[in-house]
């Protein structure tokens, strides 16, 4: 998604960047009243907003293929923003807890009062999951995270994401792979001015990953920001 509007913002802050990120940062509690001002849900909303509709269930029905979403009792998303793939995942899966790690208040807390008592709110720090035991959750996923966060972070996140991930559980998230930024994907964001992408080594990641005892068993691309991110699917 593009997602983790609070936790983008305010990781930056915390990490001394001043970043313009117009299309991904909103305000928890102006966009809830527009939308609920406007009739229409948050993924809605947004996707409107964005003119990206359809896009959400787009995305889950792509990770639903790669059988992802088959055996979740307990799920962990980092920085769900909105909640619009949280909102899709919990009437696919129905798990018993829904853990997320958000660090806009605001929207952590909208979340769990609105999605009780599937979704529990952790303090979020920017770099971990420690409220999640190890080997805890059959599905741990980010979406529009990692096309934004530091390099090291997001590898520490990585790490994280293994270790919470219960043996034959799924790992799904995206980034912004090197493979996918060609020479017309670098003018498109330069006539915009939006300056948040990280771009990450595709093939490291996976290795990196694989190092860790995770086979890829999913990939595919999902418009993003004005060109798109690849999602990755690994399982452990």
């Amino acid at each position: 998604m593009i997602k983790g509007f609070g936790f983008a913002k305010l990781l930056f802050t915390f990490l001394g960047f001043d970043v313009t990120r117009r299309r991904t940062y909103m305000d928890a509690k102006k966009t809830i009243r527009k939308a609920k001002l406007s009739g229409k849900s948050i993924c809605e909303y947004v996707e409107d907003l964005w003119d990206i509709k359809g896009n959400t269930d787009a995305i889950i029905q792509q990770i639903k293929q790669t059988g992802a979403l088959e055996h979740c009792n307990e799920v962990c998303e980092i920085g769900p923003g909105t909640g619009r793939y949280l909102e899709r995942i919990l009437k696919e899966v129905r798990p018993s807890y829904y853990h997320i790690y958000e660090i806009d208040k605001d929207w952590a807390n909208w979340l769990q009062k609105t999605y009780k008592p599937f979704v529990i709110a952790h303090p979020a720090d920017g770099h971990s999951l420690s409220a999640t035991p190890d080997n805890h959750c059959g599905l741990v996923c980010a979406h529009g995270v990692f096309v934004y966060l530091p390099f090291l972070t997001a590898f520490e996140y990585f790490s994280e994401m293994v270790r919470v991930c219960s043996p034959g559980g799924v790992i799904v998230f995206d980034i912004y792979s090197d493979k996918c930024w060609d020479k017309e994907v670098i003018n498109k964001w330069l006539n915009h001015s939006e300056r948040y992408p990280v771009i990450l080594p595709e093939y490291r990641v996976i290795e990196f990953f694989e190092d860790k005892g995770c086979q890829i068993i999913g990939r595919f691309n999902a418009r993003h920001g004005h060109s798109y991110s690849t999602y990755l699917v690994f399982k452990k």
